[in-house]
């Protein structure tokens, strides 16, 4: 039998328009015809069904079919509605084996089932519509549904980021008009005009990214012809400025919409989404600077020297299994019981090993604000090594990387379903997000014998009071700490609500520590999460002590539980003395008198008094130093406005010394403590009001 298919036999050409007459063609299939290929890539669905067909004499060959589901070539308009044709003997299967049109048919049902496919359409003889180099691509949840896909160039992989993952160099291509590699006329039809591309970038340890989006504003598109001489080009349709928006397809429904080619540099969008990607488009900066106008500042870490990289993997876990042993060996042969005051030692050995230069001050003034608080932040200049202390930290406790963890978090979260994750009300699921925190707060609960600590850095890139709210409410309440996944109500209709339970304790095995700069890229944070938290500020170490700092090694740390860290802890009435509850009442007078928002509340002063109450006998760290640092961490801290409101209480006389209310109970009172970090806080701000007229 002879199958007919439509052909093309009579084109009539009115200037570039062109109409076809289709007719019904009988005759013999030559697979082996001149084919004459378009521009770019089709996104199409194959029909499972197939024809018989004789590409030759004594030659049998079966044809297949496949819709297409994006625009294709203006020349190839009629196939829209009939298809184009492919060839059995053309994909990758032993065609040999299969005897007739069923087996075709179940061929195509076992290897295509459920999935899409992209092809370079084509026309054989100049008659016949057919597709070649077919390319089996995957799936998305709404594929039977979404419709009208539209084709966006994407530049680079995340295993492989366009220039080297130097998204600056990209955004320099596209505002001066000049080529960019990855895209030619075998993926790209130049009659379409591109609404935006997508560029993939360095995360920069998740802080933004993994795709950047680019697009004219205002609604433009870019020019078609975009391919050209030497690579890519896109200019807009009506000289639009060039837009920008960050893009994390881990983090949105979006992605369950959108088709990711397996080896072409396309993303298929349905026309409907299309919108969404734009919505958050803000203008390029003039310099062009995307990094900069993110907050992101590339530096180099002056004070951590990194251990040798790229060690085989056997020599790894070689080292790690001898590592492991002389641990245990250690372990076994202690005779003494170890104290705190032989953990403090550890932690500064530790710090010295790893290569860092902290002072013995910081590193005992956070080990008490560790286990005397719910929150520690570290602030300080960029490279200081904020998140090295808290890795230092973990290791001294013997904690494996898995129970040490450093969340980055990022410019976008505006709630906690951004850090915890979110019930998709529409599958009766729950999603977590993909920082992991929900299922390390569940293995916490599950394992409260264990210590955790979990570390938010760089936690002011976005407004900690929404991302963090949960958090601060659970700070506050010591006495049910629970952290709400979703509403319990929902919890029978959730069906993965046994891996994922409504609410979870947060008990004391868990520490929450947060790494902030403070520059413009940043947000101040409120006086409701300073009250929770102790701020340490961290001294930057001197420079000539870099010769005494070693090359980082591994550290052998036994591992301290929950059950005997909570051993370390103080806990009990307030034990304040009444010379420093005076100090207290006298400094909230000031503030008052000089009219300012800020005061000392009863939360301060409890925290206060847990912090002075867990310093450790006999070490190098007195009461008073502590009352000193305390004054800097929970009081001064909340101090900021202009000189006009600020004047009476700090400021300093021509010679340079500290004068203002403050100045004035602290020279009272310096039978408790001499505050010296206290008066250098209060020097910096008087700095800052005389030249700035404010603090910062």
């Amino acid at each position: 039998m002879i199958w007919k298919i439509f052909t093309i036999s009579s084109i009539k050409k009115k200037g570039n328009m062109m109409a076809y007459v289709n007719e019904p063609f009988s005759g013999e299939d030559n697979n082996f015809a001149i084919v004459k290929q378009a521009q770019g890539k089709v996104l199409g669905r194959l029909r499972y069904e197939v024809k018989s067909s004789i590409p030759s004499a004594g030659v049998k060959d079966y044809r297949f079919f496949a819709d297409p589901l994006s625009p294709v070539p203006s020349e190839y308009e009629n196939a829209v509605k009939f298809g184009f044709t492919g060839f059995m003997s053309r994909l990758d299967c032993e065609f040999d084996k299969i005897k007739n049109e069923e087996e075709a048919v179940q061929f195509l049902k076992e290897n295509y089932k459920d999935c899409l496919v992209t092809f370079t359409p084509a026309l054989r003889n100049n008659k016949f519509f057919v597709l070649d180099d077919l390319q089996k691509e995957g799936k998305t949840l709404f594929m039977d549904t979404d419709k009208d896909y539209i084709p966006v160039p994407v530049f680079g992989t995340v295993e492989h980021p366009v220039f080297g993952g130097n998204i600056n160099k990209f955004c320099f291509h596209m505002k001066e008009g000049k080529p960019l590699p990855g895209l030619s006329k075998k993926y790209w039809d130049n009659e379409m005009e591109p609404e935006f591309v997508i560029a993939t970038m360095k995360t920069y340890e998740g802080k933004i990214g993994p795709y950047i989006i680019f697009a004219p504003l205002y609604n433009d598109v870019f020019n078609s012809e975009v391919i050209g001489e030497g690579g890519a080009y896109f200019k807009s349709k009506r000289n639009s400025a060039l837009g920008y928006a960050l893009y994390d397809m881990q983090n949105t429904e979006l992605k369950n919409h959108v088709l990711r080619c397996a080896k072409s540099p396309l993303w298929f969008i349905p026309r409907e989404y299309l919108p969404e990607f734009r919505k958050n488009l803000k203008p390029v900066p003039q310099d062009g600077d995307i990094l900069k106008d993110l907050g992101i500042e590339i530096i180099h870490d002056p004070i951590f020297l990194p251990a040798k990289e790229n060690v085989l993997k056997i020599e790894e876990t070689l080292a790690d299994m001898a590592k492991n042993n002389h641990k245990e060996n250690e372990i076994k042969n202690e005779d003494k019981k170890y104290g705190e005051k032989d953990f403090i030692k550890h932690l500064i050995k530790s710090s010295k090993d790893m290569g860092f230069l902290y002072s013995e001050k910081d590193l005992i003034n956070f080990h008490i604000s560790m286990k005397s608080s719910r929150l520690v932040i570290l602030s300080g200049m960029s490279g200081i090594g904020k998140s090295g202390l808290v890795r230092t930290y973990g290791k001294a406790l013997g904690l494996p990387k898995e129970r040490t963890v450093l969340i980055p978090v990022r410019p976008s979260w505006m709630d906690d379903g951004d850090l915890l994750g979110y019930v998709d009300m529409k599958n009766m699921i729950y999603r977590p997000a993909d920082t992991g925190l929900s299922e390390l707060l569940i293995d916490a609960e599950k394992n409260p014998e264990k210590l955790y600590i979990i570390c938010f850095d760089e936690m002011n890139l976005a407004r900690a009071e929404h991302y963090f709210a949960q958090f601060i409410s659970v700070l506050e309440n010591e006495e049910e700490m629970k952290i709400r996944l979703y509403n319990p109500s929902l919890a029978t209709r959730i069906y993965n609500s046994n891996q994922y339970p409504p609410e979870i304790t947060i008990g004391n095995n868990i520490m929450f520590v947060g790494t902030v700069n403070v520059d413009e890229s940043t947000y101040k944070f409120s006086d409701k999460i300073l009250d929770r938290s102790n701020v340490i500020t961290l001294k930057q170490g001197k420079f000539v002590n870099l010769s005494n700092v070693r090359n980082s090694k591994d550290i052998n740390s036994r591992e301290i539980s929950a059950t005997e860290f909570n051993t370390f802890r103080k806990t009990g009435d307030i034990e304040l003395t009444e010379e420093e509850l005076k100090f207290l009442d006298e400094l909230n007078d000031s503030f008052y008198e000089s009219g300012i928002m800020c005061g000392i509340g009863f939360r301060v002063a409890k925290q206060l008094d847990n912090y002075l109450k867990n310093i450790p006998d006999k070490i190098n760290f007195t009461r008073k130093e502590g009352i000193d640092v305390q004054t800097v961490q929970r009081i001064l801290t909340k101090i900021h406005g202009s000189s006009q409101q600020l004047k009476t209480l700090i400021d300093h006389d021509e010679e340079g010394n500290l004068t203002g209310k403050i100045a004035q109970v602290l020279d009272k009172y310096k039978h408790i403590s001499m505050f010296e970090e206290t008066r250098r806080v209060l020097k910096e701000k008087s700095g800052e009001l005389k030249f700035y007229d404010y603090t910062l």
